[in-house]
């Protein structure tokens, strides 16, 4: 099996209200002779194209660096809406066909690392330090399934009637339970996600979290913990969709120290 076959994908529809997700899935598999578990995904899981539309966008990330293992659009300001690329076999080439006209932002995610350029705010954000403190506890405390849990970006706006969106990535590190009882210390589960909060009065709300990619990692031979984070405002944001296809060309992703 391929690295990008071992991803397991889970979203969890177009918009998931509280902090619930599928990752408890994983406790309840069997072993594969592979070594990842038989997990299995609803069969609805991104935004689909739309057969009428003919405007997509394709590109492709140098031969010399890391093969994709995916790639996802999301229209800049509709952060619920989120399309999966189709890869070509060496993992180099992705296209998204079938786009409605729009404006589109891209997250594409590599064996050791993840790079967006999602469009979180229309306006500069004005979140204090006291906001993104709360909201980082706020986080801790949801989804005890994971452990580990890594902001990388958070956009909005302080005050009254306030919203802020979140680039979020969390991994489990601790042992997994299959439904046969048996305990695995050699898988973890790392999922990244968008989150919205909203300023309810006396603290911040999680109200919504969208699962964009959920993958489990096999510790030996795949990068295990939070992946390396880099936003990419110029080359991934704003790629505006009409009636034909764009092509992005070669897409230079900036090199992980």
């Amino acid at each position: 099996m391929t690295a990008n076959g071992r991803v397991i994908v889970s979203l969890l529809g177009c918009c998931v209200l509280g902090v619930a997700t599928q990752a408890a899935d994983v406790s309840k598999s069997k072993k594969t002779t592979e070594g990842h578990s038989t997990t299995k995904q609803s069969s609805r899981l991104y935004t689909p194209p739309d057969p009428s539309a003919t405007g997509g966008l394709r590109g492709r990330v140098p031969a010399s660096s890391e093969k994709l293992v995916d790639a996802f659009a999301i229209p800049s300001g509709e952060l619920m809406r989120v399309y999966k690329a189709k890869l070509s076999a060496d993992g180099h080439a992705f296209e998204f066909p079938n786009l409605p006209t729009a404006k589109y932002d891209l997250l594409l995610v590599g064996p050791n690392a993840f790079y967006e350029g999602l469009c979180l705010d229309r306006a500069a954000s004005t979140l204090t330090p006291n906001d993104l403190r709360s909201i980082t506890a706020i986080l801790n405390k949801s989804e005890p399934f994971y452990e580990l849990k890594k902001i990388h970006r958070c956009e909005g706006h302080t005050g009254a009637a306030g919203n802020a969106h979140c680039v979020l990535q969390e991994v489990r590190a601790r042992p997994i339970t299959f439904q046969d009882a048996t305990v695995h210390a050699e898988y973890q589960v790392r999922a990244i996600k968008l989150v919205l909060f909203e300023d309810v009065g006396p603290n911040w709300q999680l109200v919504t979290t969208r699962e964009i990619i959920r993958q489990e990692v096999v510790i030996a031979h795949e990068h295990p913990g939070l992946l390396p984070h880099v936003y990419c405002p110029g080359q991934l944001s704003g790629l505006r969709v009409v009636d034909s296809v764009k092509d992005l060309g070669v897409v230079e992703l900036p090199k992980i120290k």
